[in-house]
């Protein structure tokens, strides 16, 4: 990888100009940017400064979230190396990768609740992103922790505290906000209440967005109209001696008019799409001041998703409904002697998934591609974070990571055989700073993935075509079951570099760089294979009668072997009016002994964005610089259509602004926020993953709202 080699001369190029400086923090600003000393609670379920980490992560604050006016939670994520959603530009369809790996391969998160929707054109989950108040990205292999699912990676989202929205002092509050874009004739609209009066916190919220026809970049404009409403809701109380309990509902409903089909290009019939997710979940954090011992997270939680489908036209009626119920516990132990320092976190987890799929049209009910099933899971893990000063008299702090967790899971579906496996996931990860400036990190280990009710007992229409010599007759491609699947398992390992750097070419400015390479093997791969006859119809299509042993082939999911590399790097340049972040990835990926590129990498690409403060108006001026590189890859043609795939290479420019007066004219306008931006400025036509479809063309976007408190 002779890119990665000159990604590393040119971090150490920066790094060499900038040594000799030390570290000093910066100070408070009115608008809060992403620190450059940010702190993750998902890379290794403690807080951890994401800098130091022994591994890539990104932390998103409430004011990088409102700053990106998102529409949907995909456009949270473009500055992030090698991460990117795919099935777009309709938001039912998106669906995230990390670092070339998608679907069950990511693990979501919200509030700490597990998303297991799961569908090949509905999308992973379903969440606004107007509700969020932080999004954390963990790249990498996460099995350790989070077992079953995160081979890519983890995406975390937390809602606030009604204590983090209110200023010192006060105990009530509201909030009124109203968005607009123009590339959908998107208008949002939310309103929101919260206190905090002694050890009681809460916070409720309702909000409203309704959007239109998507106009692309190539001046075409694809078929989606969405009506979404949200409810949230979250009530905690603190009842002393480190006692603290909170309870909290999500509600969406999505009454969307498009193809049954979201992802891409996707046409034909519209249909009266109606998408319901509702979750509710408890969080009870105990930390008694006499058991030093005892630092206990528990979170029940339960969730509901559906997707009925109703065609106008035929007034058949589909539905996927997938219920998950479940419990986390962990427990983390500080521990202190000689020259080391760490904390012992040890948990569990139990969770289980109910899929039921029905179809007015066919005689059974039973709908086409959704088997009705459960998957049942539980694990234990054990992680030790230990920081040794001068490690064997050397100079520096170096930081050992050990985690390990045993999965237990089964698997059951309607006239099917079922599953019982098991899987131990370890890893081990290691930071050593020789000095405040500088730190080298690592990490190795196992991850798994289960295949769930929709690999193993797949059965049904996959899809139809016209008959080729009969009219009126339909020609059948259909799912098959592999109730003989094999989970994935994978081996990884990553190693890289940081600098961190303050006072660099003025009083009080920073400069950190962080950069890695890494290589993951996927042993069974699970892979949905498309399997054609040569001609596309059997010959049974031209031999009478026509029908009998007439098909488009068969669909069923297979295991491949994988190998993936690829390398990050993340720069920040910070100062008193200026800051400048840098970010890369590549990537390169294919089937193991083969010469087939997987089918869910992303280009090489490289972006920039540039924040000019402006303090005496309250203000921050941005721009996004994206290049992505031209894009080649050939797919295995027994299994993918098409089996070759090419685009070329695009430049986006971003602009947006933030105005958050607080003393402008005596503070009257405090409490006050506006967001304006324009997306892709030049109105580029470009493909950015494989979908058929151009991406939305030149969006002007505002989001305003206002804030008081008492």
């Amino acid at each position: 990888m002779n890119r990665f080699r000159q990604l590393v001369l040119a971090t150490a190029g920066v790094s060499a100009i900038s040594a000799g400086a030390s570290a000093q923090a910066t100070g408070d600003r009115p608008i809060q940017l992403a620190a450059l000393e940010s702190v993750s609670v998902t890379a290794t379920r403690n807080p951890t400064p994401t800098l130091s980490y022994s591994g890539m992560v990104d932390v998103l604050t409430p004011d990088d979230i409102a700053a990106a006016i998102p529409s949907t939670v995909s456009d949270l994520v473009k500055d992030m190396p090698n991460v990117q959603f795919v099935g777009g530009p309709r938001r039912t369809g998106e669906s995230p990768t990390i670092r070339g790996l998608g679907g069950e391969d990511v693990l979501i998160l919200v509030d700490g609740v597990r998303q297991s929707w799961t569908s090949g054109h509905d999308g992973r989950f379903f969440l606004d992103p107007a509700l969020l108040s932080s999004v954390e990205v963990v790249r990498g292999p996460a099995s350790a922790l989070y077992g079953s699912g995160a081979l890519g990676g983890v995406m975390a989202f937390r809602t606030a505290d009604a204590s983090e929205l209110l200023a010192p002092g006060q105990t009530v509050g509201a909030r009124a906000s109203i968005g607009y874009q123009d590339v959908n004739d998107e208008v949002l609209r939310t309103l929101s209440g919260f206190t905090h009066i002694g050890g009681f916190d809460f916070v409720g919220s309702i909000g409203q967005r309704s959007s239109g026809d998507i106009r692309l970049g190539s001046g075409a404009d694809l078929a989606a109209d969405d009506d979404i409403v949200t409810g949230f809701a979250k009530a905690g109380y603190d009842f002393g001696d480190g006692l603290n309990a909170k309870v909290t509902y999500q509600g969406f409903q999505n009454e969307a008019v498009e193809p049954a089909n979201g992802t891409g290009l996707e046409s034909g019939t519209p249909v009266n799409k109606t998408v319901v997710s509702q979750q509710i979940a408890g969080e009870i954090d105990w930390k008694p001041a006499e058991a030093s011992f005892i630092d206990l997270h528990l979170t029940p939680y339960h969730v509901q998703g559906s997707v009925e489908e109703v065609d106008p036209t035929t007034g058949e009626r589909t539905l996927r409904d997938i219920k998950t119920t479940g419990l986390s516990l962990d427990n983390r132990t500080a521990f202190s002697f000689a020259n080391v320092s760490g904390l012992f976190t040890v948990g569990g987890e139990w969770y289980e998934d109910d899929q039921v799929g029905s179809d007015s049209a066919d005689p059974s009910g039973v709908r086409a591609g959704v088997p009705n099933g459960n998957d049942s899971f539980w694990g234990l893990f054990a992680q030790i974070e230990a920081t040794v000063d001068q490690p064997l008299g050397a100079p520096g702090k170096l930081t050992l990571v050990p985690a390990i967790r045993y999965d237990s899971f089964s698997t059951s579906s309607t006239g099917n055989p079922d599953t019982n496996q098991d899987s131990v996931s370890p890893k081990f990860a290691a930071t050593y700073a020789p000095v405040d400036w500088l730190f080298l990190f690592g990490n190795v280990g196992e991850a798994f993935r289960a295949p769930g009710i929709n690999n193993l007992y797949l059965s049904g229409i996959h899809f139809t075509v016209p008959h080729p010599i009969l009219p009126g007759v339909s020609v059948a491609n259909t799912f098959e079951p592999n109730p003989n699947l094999k989970p994935e398992t994978s081996h990884y390992w990553e190693a890289g570099a940081g600098v961190s750097f303050a006072n660099l070419l003025s009083d009080g400015d920073s400069f950190t760089a962080k950069a890695s390479y890494w290589e993951q093997s996927v042993d069974d791969y699970i892979n949905l294979s498309v399997f054609t006859p040569a001609m596309f119809y059997s010959m049974g299509c031209f031999t009478p009668p026509f029908t009998v042993g007439c098909n488009v082939g068969t669909a069923s999911a297979q295991n491949v072997n994988a190998q993936l590399s690829g390398a990050e790097l993340e720069t920040a340049y910070d100062s008193e009016r200026f800051r400048l972040e840098v970010d890369y990835g590549i990537m390169a990926g294919h089937e193991r002994g083969t010469a087939y590129d997987l089918n869910s990498l992303m280009p090489d690409v490289v972006t920039t964005v540039a924040t000019f403060k402006v303090p005496e108006a309250e203000a921050l001026l941005n721009a996004r610089l994206t290049f992505a590189g031209s894009f080649s890859k050939n797919y295995n043609p027994v299994s993918n259509d098409p089996p070759n795939e090419a685009r070329g290479s695009y430049t986006l420019l971003d602009l947006y602004a933030t105005w958050a007066p607080q003393e402008i004219l005596g503070g009257a306008l405090k409490g006050l926020r506006i967001d304006f931006g324009v997306d892709n400025v030049t109105d580029e036509n470009y493909e950015p993953y494989i979908s058929g479809v151009s991406a939305p063309g030149r969006n002007v976007k505002l989001l305003a709202s206002y804030t008081l408190g008492w």
